[in-house]
């Protein structure tokens, strides 16, 4: 996978600091022309969204990538536009399965999310949590 995020995100990353995500690979793009247009159309009628949510919509329709975001409102307007939308469970749910991290590392990070307030689908992530946590130590 390659990730990307619109450039001006990076002054919201704070933990990590954008250095430390770019070293892991994260990737920063600018807007065109045309799509800075195009965002301030959208940030009009899409007023709950912020305007960093929308770049990465519109990065994510550009690329023909899927968005990874958490939020309903986005995830439903891009779906309206045939861009994909995974959320942070998916995402844990491939760093597993290739690897990346185990399935204790992956129940410790969602707890963690847990902990600082990240509303996720209940059945979801304890359906994950116990499946991890019956992986870890076999």
């Amino acid at each position: 996978y390659q990730f990307l995020t619109p450039d001006f995100a990076i002054r919201e990353m704070i933990r990590p600091e954008w250095g430390v995500l770019q070293g892991f690979g994260l990737k920063a793009r600018d807007l065109q022309p045309a799509q800075v247009q195009e965002l301030v159309q959208l940030r009009a009628v899409h007023r709950s969204l912020s305007a960093t949510d929308l770049a990465a919509f519109l990065l994510a329709r550009e690329f023909v990538a899927t968005l990874l975001t958490g939020d309903r409102r986005l995830s439903e307007l891009a779906t309206a536009n045939g861009v994909t939308t995974h959320g942070v469970l998916w995402l844990l749910d491939e760093l597993v399965d290739a690897d990346v991290i185990t399935p204790g590392e992956a129940a410790d990070a969602l707890n963690q999310m847990l902990n600082q307030g990240a509303r996720l689908p209940q059945d979801e992530y304890r359906r994950r949590l116990t499946s991890w946590l019956g992986q870890v130590g076999t």
